[in-house]
């Protein structure tokens, strides 16, 4: 029996989310050789430095494709970059992870695509929240059609922002580097689950808005989404939130599925009347319906190259959800409902 393969992996961008979820991801993982971030911020090689010597650090991302004869890159750049370093590793015979949002426009994603197919390798786009155990199995639910015919969603993701305290440094609310606020970056996660959960969006009308942070791209965001199914939709992300809730709920004609992302995940049957005599009947289905995540990723992404996962989280999975984010600032300019027709 032959040994398993050993991928040799690249990362581009060593921010946050490389030294939070990529590079331990592949670190702790026995059949990946870690061996190379490029980053153009020397505070950032610093940091590498520090988590592990050994990584060869590089300023120029085509100068580590060159040099270092890559298996798998994972791109961690700002959203402005993702497109063309996606590119240029896919071309290098790279299977590729791509940060969401895959990129910033749509014919992006199509280049993005297009290179992936024929350099035969495979792009995943890190849908995060598709791996918390509460989405996947409220997916497992609905899939069951445990609550009925879902006729309505909301979804709800909201912190104090990125930056500071996360984030390595402001790009995120650059709109050159960023290309959007808390809607591309938070909201693309709801979109995609809202895309994941209850299929195809025919229309959306949304409001952006910097209501508190001293920042040029939008602090808050709500989307109103129609469904292909007739069913509706409710978005709310923003950098700007004191605790409360967060997460989604889904309500079908026999029940409901709450997943509070804090408090767990409940299947709720019974009746709410207008009269005020209401049954509830509360199921616990999933106490920590946040795990999973980043802790994840990683092996999820490699089982995915190894084939013993199938592609998912894919381009055309990255472009919908894209699709759906561009046609909301649209909507925010305009004042008007975008239908999205069919390409």
């Amino acid at each position: 029996m032959s040994a398993a393969k050993t991928y040799r992996v690249g990362i581009i961008g060593g921010g946050a989310i490389a030294q939070a979820c990529h590079i331990p991801g592949y670190v702790r993982n026995a059949d990946v050789q870690l061996v190379a971030l490029a980053d153009p911020d020397p505070a950032r090689l610093r940091e590498l430095s520090a988590l592990d010597p050994t990584i060869r650090a590089y300023t120029e991302p085509l100068a580590m494709l060159a040099q270092e004869k890559l298996d798998i890159v994972s791109v961690c750049s700002p959203n402005a970059f993702h497109a063309q370093q996606t590119v240029d590793a896919l071309k290098a015979g790279c299977h590729v992870l791509c940060e969401k949002p895959m990129a910033v426009s749509l014919s992006e994603t199509d280049a993005m695509i297009a290179a992936a197919k024929s350099a035969r390798r495979k792009l995943m786009v890190g849908f995060t929240h598709r791996l918390f155990s509460g989405p996947r199995k409220c997916r497992e639910l609905l899939d069951e059609k445990a609550i009925g015919k879902p006729f309505m969603i909301r979804v709800r993701f909201a912190h104090g922002g990125p930056f500071p305290g996360w984030a390595k440094s402001r790009w995120f609310y650059d709109p050159k580097l960023a290309a959007g606020g808390a809607l591309l970056d938070m909201g693309i996660h709801a979109i995609d689950l809202c895309l994941w959960l209850m299929g195809p969006i025919v229309s959306v009308s949304a409001r952006t808005a910097t209501l508190v942070k001293r920042i040029p791209v939008d602090d808050n965001a709500v989307m109103l989404l129609e469904f292909k199914s007739g069913a509706l939709g409710y978005i709310e992300v923003g950098w700007t939130s004191k605790p409360g809730f967060a997460g989604c709920e889904i309500y079908g004609t026999e029940g409901s599925l709450i997943c509070d992302y804090l408090k767990g995940l409940h299947m709720v049957g019974g009746v709410v009347s207008a009269s005020g005599k209401d049954t509830h009947d509360w199921r616990l289905i999933e106490r920590h319906p946040t795990e999973g995540g980043w802790k994840i990723e990683i092996d999820h992404w490699l089982d995915v190259v190894r084939g013993k996962e199938k592609l998912t989280m894919d381009g055309k999975a990255g472009r919908a959800a894209l699709r759906v984010a561009l046609a909301a600032y649209e909507s925010s300019k305009s004042g008007k409902r975008v239908a999205l027709d069919k390409e």
